[in-house]
């Protein structure tokens, strides 16, 4: 007589744990930040949901950043010293390397939270074993303090597992908005160490290309201007470097995307870095490559008219012609 065949195991429902039992780890990259550090840190300290640990890279501080980050006993703080001047990206793969958490959250130490960002956030990855990670809306601030305006508006938040698909054409992500598995960081290798710029850009491409995306539709970070930024040191390089990013994801994806979709993210990001060349002083450059973003679709007349008002002499044609108008003037 045969034997019977060994019956399948019921399968039992998979009870996520809830938010408040989700373990997260907080990474932030430090250089020079004595100044600021203490903010970004009074900040994580506020949060209704505390995470577990907050792991600072110092970067090769010369301005006592790390005696200050020591001298915190009010959070579950870890100083990690990196090897030398490493940069941004090197600085946050350290803290990813060293977090024991599932999630990781990224802040920068000029930035900081509102004291609902962790809990909200969680609320939204935790459920969802597929999300690979969860971002939120930032406002930003100049260096006195004076608000600037909210970051990325102009750009459509897009969830789910097509979000990749927006990102390739624009970011809606801000480095200190970003909650993240640690998992999937670590699976696609964290941030390129190769990019001095556009590295945290061309992160969320990659996560949201392994899973899915989640977005918490309310300002929780506020980010500061900060005049040594990276951003403003790689100034001059950024569109360059951020434009062969783009360019290269959009190469390495287009057979899944429609023509359509292609030709949208190509029109968008040429669009955007020939701005950006052009407004900054490399105009035949700029030029070039606003051509080939109208070649694909790109709006004509509105490239036309940022070339028309940022040309060489539009400021004082401007000035002139206001100081032209005639002035209402009463009795």
């Amino acid at each position: 007589m045969a034997a019977p065949s060994p019956q399948a195991a019921p399968a039992l429902p998979v009870t996520p744990p809830a938010a408040g039992e989700a373990s997260v780890s907080v990474v932030i990259p430090a250089y020079n930040a004595a100044d600021t550090i203490g903010r970004a840190l009074d900040s994580v300290a506020a949060q209704t949901m505390p995470p577990d640990e907050v792991i600072v890279v110092d970067d090769g501080s010369t301005d006592g950043t790390a005696a200050l980050v020591a001298a915190r006993t009010d959070l579950p703080i870890r100083l990690i010293a990196s090897p030398g001047r490493s940069g941004a990206a090197a600085a946050r793969n350290l803290g990813i390397a060293a977090a024991r958490g599932e999630f990781v959250a990224f802040l920068d130490a000029d930035d900081e939270w509102l004291p609902e960002k962790l809990a909200r956030q969680l609320a939204v990855i935790v459920p969802a074993p597929r999300m690979s990670f969860v971002a939120c809306r930032s406002f930003e601030y100049a260096h006195d303090g004076s608000p600037i305006g909210p970051i990325h508006a102009d750009v459509p938040v897009v969830t789910g597992p097509e979000a990749w698909r927006t990102l390739l054409a624009a970011t809606f992500v801000s480095t200190p908005c970003v909650l993240a598995r640690r998992s999937v960081l670590q699976a696609i290798g964290g941030f390129d160490q190769s990019l001095p710029i556009a590295e945290d850009q061309d992160l969320w491409i990659r996560l949201a290309l392994a899973g899915e995306v989640g977005f918490v539709d309310e300002v929780l970070v506020r980010v500061h201007e900060r005049p040594t930024s990276l951003s403003r040191t790689y100034k001059p390089q950024e569109p360059e470097i951020a434009l062969r990013m783009a360019l290269s994801h959009i190469a390495r994806e287009r057979g899944r995307l429609t023509r359509a979709e292609l030709h949208h993210a190509l029109a968008t990001r040429l669009a955007q870095n020939g701005r950006r060349l052009y407004a900054g002083g490399r105009r035949l450059r700029g030029l070039a490559i606003l051509a080939r973003a109208v070649l694909y679709g790109g709006p004509i007349w509105q490239n036309l008219q940022f070339v028309l008002s940022n040309a060489p002499g539009a400021a004082a044609l401007k000035a002139r012609l206001r100081a032209l108008r005639p002035r209402s003037g009463g009795r």
